[in-house]
């Protein structure tokens, strides 16, 4: 469907309607076209690709199979040419389901319509796919120092392009996956690279976490751990930052900086979906071990969702989302089995089966 035409896919009733146009939103689509089953995508953000556009799309990605890197925002042209050139997926973005509805299929009356309300109008669909990453989130701010008067001053919290860091002396806060990953991503952008942790130990990839030490060996990165923030100054933008040692407050080191990137992770509400009748811990919605919710006729997949095992991963929430594809496509035509056939000769437009 042209996607400047949306107005008609109002009218329409699909198999499988996709809450969520990241990373995994985007497989479930790929997999639900795969299996012949008709889907839409429809996203409260403004764009394709999730966090990953939002967020950090000059990001490098590491842990995708098949990508020995990829930029967040080159993997999300990837999905897109996947998914909505090879099958016909609306997309319905800037557009969030406030609540779902059921209502009976006027072709067979012992069957239902799930139907999401959007302030855009109603989409119906047999069964419903939530690969919302981790819903609605901002960026935690950092605690025990109020840095909120150096916001656009030299305080970052989300990186669009890499180039706002050309040639700066760049301080990196967190010690987790996304603050690693930017020390090395900014290697060849910053004059300058710092990463300041709190705590001893890292929590990211030991890969990472590697990279990150030998860098610093190398005297491209000046470590400090564990240690915090205790004062910024400047004079109208950020000029210098004072940290003291977690375990000597008096242990003080201060650095020229003029640029200070926050990663300590996002604050995530599930917004409207927490008011659906859902089963809910800790802010995820509960699946089981084929990915359905306490909802008839709604599966959920990827970061969003909480199990026994649960591993919050893009590699994982793809093989997630093929799970949740197959239930619901089931779910619709019972005949249909639960294993699809091999990739290699069917299901891709265009392919001959038995041909690799």
């Amino acid at each position: 469907m042209d996607q400047k035409d949306l107005g008609r896919d109002f009218d329409e009733v699909r198999d499988i309607t996709v809450i969520g146009a990241g990373p995994v939103g985007l497989s479930a689509a790929f997999w639900a076209g795969m299996r012949e089953a008709t889907s839409r995508i429809i996203d409260s953000l403004p764009e394709l690709g999730g966090q990953l556009t939002t967020l950090y799309p000059e990001k490098w990605i590491y842990d995708v199979p098949g990508f020995p890197r990829v930029l967040a925002k080159d993997l999300v042209e990837q999905l897109r040419e996947q998914t909505l050139e090879q099958f016909d997926v609306p997309v319905h973005l800037d557009t969030t389901a406030e609540t779902i509805s059921r209502e009976p299929d006027p072709d067979d009356p012992e069957r239902e319509h799930v139907v999401l309300h959007t302030e855009r109008g109603e989409l119906r669909s047999r069964t419903v796919i939530i690969a919302g990453g981790h819903g609605a989130f901002e960026p935690k701010k950092l605690p025990g120092y109020d840095l909120s008067e150096w916001e656009g001053r030299g305080v970052h919290y989300i990186v669009g392009e890499k180039a706002v860091f050309e040639g700066k002396k760049v301080l990196i806060i967190g010690g987790g996956d996304s603050a690693c990953d930017w020390v090395i991503n900014l290697l060849d952008t910053a004059d300058q690279v710092s990463l300041a942790h709190r705590r001893e130990g890292f929590r990211a990839h030991e890969l990472t976490v590697g990279q990150v030490l030998e860098a610093a060996d190398r005297g491209d990165v000046a470590l400090h751990v564990p240690f915090q923030i205790k004062e910024v100054s400047g004079n109208g933008a950020v000029e210098r930052v004072r940290l003291f040692h977690s375990e000597d407050e008096a242990h003080e080191v201060e650095l020229e900086v003029d640029a200070i990137l926050l990663q300590l992770g996002f604050k995530t509400a599930l917004g409207p979906l927490k008011d659906w009748g859902m089963e809910i811990e800790k802010g995820s919605i509960v699946v089981d071990q084929v990915m359905k919710t306490s909802l008839p006729g709604v599966w959920a997949c990827g970061d969003i969702t909480v199990f026994d095992g649960k591993l919050k991963l893009i590699a994982t929430g793809f093989a997630e989302a093929a799970v949740a594809v197959a239930q619901a496509v089931h779910h619709i035509r019972p005949e249909m089995k639960i294993q699809p056939k091999y990739s290699t000769n069917t299901g891709v437009p265009g392919a001959v089966e038995g041909q690799p």
